[in-house]
């Protein structure tokens, strides 16, 4: 398969994340019961507003670097698209049988853009579907599938790192998410992206095989 079409074949296999995506908002109630992960330390964590800027900004961020990943190397793309579904998978799962509530959320009393920017997150994202964190565990991904990356641009890899930490933060300081929802989800990734890394090389890259070398022959 030529270059276009692995392209092209990564782009339609990357449309399989919004699809899994549209059983998110089905998850996210609190009618199976709910079980609550926050500490004191996730007490003492301030609210920061302006955080909300990254974590608007996911959604933005995420498609603009899965399309780069299909454009710039197809097999690295493969496998982040992959692990991305089978973490939506996993967190699905986890989200129907171990539902949590997130902390509880500040009232928020200002009237500038970014009190109001938080102020409707508030309002069209309810408080569940936390544990694993999909923003944490998408976000530190890109973090992930760029560690072994073939190409050197360390302008880009910096950007993925800075944008996804700042992404992971914000999930804290705007009381979103809790401690054990970020370890858990980093804990997620790296299962996944390792055991991809094992069926990719085991199953989809052709072995070599090594013909046996042939013995002279001695004349006398």
């Amino acid at each position: 398969m030529n270059k276009k079409w692995k392209i092209v074949w990564m782009l339609c296999f990357l449309s399989s994340i919004p699809a899994m995506m549209l059983v998110y908002p089905y998850l996210n109630t609190p009618t199976r019961g709910v079980h609550t992960l926050i500490t004191s330390l996730d007490n003492a964590i301030p609210v920061v507003k302006w955080f909300v800027i990254p974590y608007v900004a996911w959604v933005g961020y995420l498609t603009i670097t899965l399309i780069y990943l299909c454009f710039k190397d197809s097999t690295l793309a493969f496998k982040t698209i992959l692990v991305f579904d089978l973490g939506l998978l996993s967190c699905f799962i986890i989200y129907y049988f171990y539902q949590t509530v997130g902390p509880v959320r500040p009232e928020i009393t200002g009237n500038d853009l970014i009190s109001r920017l938080l102020k409707y997150v508030y309002q069209i994202d309810q408080p569940y579907n936390c544990f694993p964190s999909i923003h944490v565990m998408s976000s530190y991904l890109m973090i992930r599938a760029i560690r072994n990356c073939s190409w050197k641009n360390g302008w880009i890899k910096w950007g993925i790192r800075s944008l996804s930490t700042s992404i992971i933060l914000a999930t804290l300081f705007i009381k979103q998410h809790v401690l054990m929802d970020v370890f858990a989800s980093i804990i997620l990734v790296e299962c996944l992206f390792k055991m991809v890394d094992v069926v990719h090389g085991c199953l989809l890259v052709p072995k070599q095989t090594i013909k046996p070398v042939a013995k002279n022959s001695l004349s006398v």
